[in-house]
């Protein structure tokens, strides 16, 4: 383990790392996640570290990330499920797509928000479908601290890419108000490293928004808008040049109502949101001929938080209302309204929890969830927590009303799983090293199969089995001036069918990623690497549809001037040894590319 050095934007565990007191509406993550790991990345990491989505995630969890091309789609293996069962979670709510049931993870641009937090196993009692794999949790924060902040980011770097950030905040005892707009934009035209071909039809240009406005109404009361857009236009890289040239849009708007009331000890927090998706794509842009669809999906969400002598309790209840329509979808709409219990117990050592949900649905039966845990500290150095839980995932409104191939009569896929974790850290917290193993036991699940007529349709066909080990190593050293940091990640992970006993495809059983950084005062340089073992292509295993393993490293040095805006001037370059890998078949990702950023902060 002491060859393992993972990145600089590694966070600290829920259980070692205390979280900044801030007003924050996704509130049940570090409330109710007994027996469970968090990992978080604060603004200042995610302005450190900027891009997409995936750029920040594959360097720094253990999740795998299958990439057709540079900011081409980008989907999550998350412990060996599937993209469909990693939920992304904004402010609290499941903003998987209504569609396909899962998150593009290059479409969203991260440095706009305040903090990232990522939460290994089942999450579905409190976020509700697909949140089997782990979920990704993007936040805002709002203070009312009476400071002004103003930041400028830019960065450039090879195939004319450019990414830039405005973001501020303001406050006083009574508001608070915070914006950050960013984009994200390149050509996209880099060499395929070992070939004389270069990437075509690649260009893409994003957009991202994020607006969040609070005020105290009094002591015991307080409202909350936050409200995010996106807009992403790319054409899709071509496999062949002689093949014709594609192109997608989406837009995304989102937004979110909360109000929170205080009585004695009680919490009482009503959230009402309304999320729009729109996409639509262009098969040949030549002779332009778009199809696309849209949904719409109304939430309204109450809580209720209660403190009693060493008990903590929750009362959730919620009701979803969603309808899409499209060219290749039928006009259609369903209700699910859900209930849930969860309750919280400290004594000594001892952190106990328990928590259940029950959803009703018009169109499909769903499971009874629970979920308990434990967090055991045996002294200062050394501490314990478990977990058990049961989970589903919900069919997607493309696997009941794609027309001519959707079925109403499917079940949601439905997961039993058990992890345990022990922690072991130095009384200032400054060494710490976590083993984490989990087994998972998926049913129902849904794949897209040719029937007797050579349909493709979508059935409840597969059992899955996944189980594994994740070790994280996270070391800070002072010696006067100089500051090291040495971060490392390994994940195992089995994913099998469990008729045939093969590997599930685009799941790598090995996966390292190791840090060291370097600082003296302003003066800061990193080194990282990751590996990815080698994946199968085919559901058979067959040796001869394999993508290799590969090493990356990457580096980068900074410096910020104290003279000029407190300025920080940073450059990186990635790939170093210009390595030729595929994370999708036949989609080959750039080789040796640089990057340069600035940073203003006011």
């Amino acid at each position: 383990m002491a060859c393992l050095f993972t990145t600089l934007g590694f966070a600290q565990f829920d259980s070692i790392q205390k979280l900044d007191e801030v007003f924050v509406v996704d509130r049940q993550i570090n409330r109710f996640s007994t027996g469970q790991l968090i990992f978080n990345f604060s603004s200042s990491n995610l302005q450190d570290s900027p891009g997409t989505l995936t750029d920040v995630l594959q360097q720094n969890t253990s999740i795998f990330f299958k990439q057709n091309g540079f900011g081409m789609v980008s989907s999550p293996t998350f412990r060996g499920t599937t993209a469909q069962q990693t939920a992304v979670v904004w402010n609290g709510f499941n903003i998987n797509s209504q569609f396909n049931g899962q998150t593009d993870f290059n479409t969203l641009l991260v440095d706009g928000f305040d903090e990232l937090s990522v939460r290994p196993g089942g999450g579905s009692v409190i976020y509700g479908t697909g949140a089997i794999g782990g979920s990704i949790h993007l936040k805002n924060k709002m203070r009312f601290n009476g400071e002004t902040n103003l930041t400028l980011s830019a960065r450039a770097g090879s195939f004319s890419t450019y990414q830039n950030l405005l973001k501020a905040s303001t406050s006083n005892d009574k508001w608070s108000l915070s914006l950050a707009l960013s984009r994200l934009s390149s050509e996209n035209d880099y060499d395929w490293p070992g070939t004389s071909r270069q990437n075509l039809n690649g260009q893409f240009e994003h957009y991202n928004a994020n607006l969040s406005i609070a005020r105290k109404l009094n002591q015991n009361n307080r409202i909350t808008y936050h409200g995010m857009y996106f807009n992403g236009d790319r054409n899709f890289s071509l496999l062949f040049p002689s093949d014709p040239p594609s192109a997608y849009f989406n837009e995304d708007h989102r937004h979110l109502l909360e109000w929170e009331s205080q009585f004695s000890k009680v919490t009482s927090v009503l959230k009402l949101a309304f999320f729009d998706e729109f996409f639509e794509y262009t098969s040949d842009s030549r002779n332009p001929r778009p199809t696309g669809a849209s949904a719409q999906t109304a939430l309204a969400r109450y809580s209720i938080f209660y403190p009693y002598k060493n008990f903590n309790f929750n009362i959730l209840t919620e009701y979803n209302y969603s309808t899409a329509s499209g060219d290749n979808v039928l006009s259609e709409s369903r209700n699910i309204a859900s209930f849930a219990f969860l309750t919280k117990h400290h004594w000594k050592k001892l952190t106990s929890e328990v928590s259940v949900r029950q959803e009703y649905s018009d169109v499909y039966d769903s499971p009874f969830l629970f979920s308990g845990g434990l967090n055991y500290k045996f002294s200062e150095v050394i501490s314990a927590k478990a977990n058990v839980s049961k989970n589903f995932r919900i069919p997607t409104f493309n696997d009941l009303y794609w027309e001519g191939s959707g079925s109403t009569d499917l079940l949601p896929e439905t997961s039993n799983q058990v992890e345990a974790s022990v922690i072991l850290s130095d009384v200032n917290n400054t060494q710490q090293l976590s083993f984490t193993g989990y087994y998972n036991d998926i049913t129902n699940l849904i794949r897209w199969i040719p029937n007797s007529t050579n349909i493709w349709q979508p059935e409840n066909v597969d059992e899955v089995e996944t189980y594994g080990l994740e070790a994280n190593l996270s070391s800070s050293y002072e010696f006067g001036m100089h500051t090291f940091d040495l971060r490392s990640l390994y994940a195992y992970t089995i994913s099998e069918n469990k008729q045939t006993g093969f590997q599930l495809t685009y799941v790598p059983k090995h996966k390292v990623t190791n840090s060291l950084t370097y600082n003296i005062d302003r003066f800061s340089v990193d080194v990282q690497n990751l590996y990815n073992g080698e994946v199968f292509t085919r559901s058979n295993n067959s040796a001869g549809d394999v993508l290799e393993d590969y090493w990356l490293w990457n580096a980068g040095i900074s410096y910020a001037f104290p003279n000029l805006q407190n300025l920080k001037l940073s450059a990186q370059v990635k790939n170093i040894g210009d390595i030729a890998y595929q994370t999708a078949e036949n989609r080959p990702l750039p080789g040796r590319h640089f990057f340069i950023q600035t940073i203003i902060n006011f």
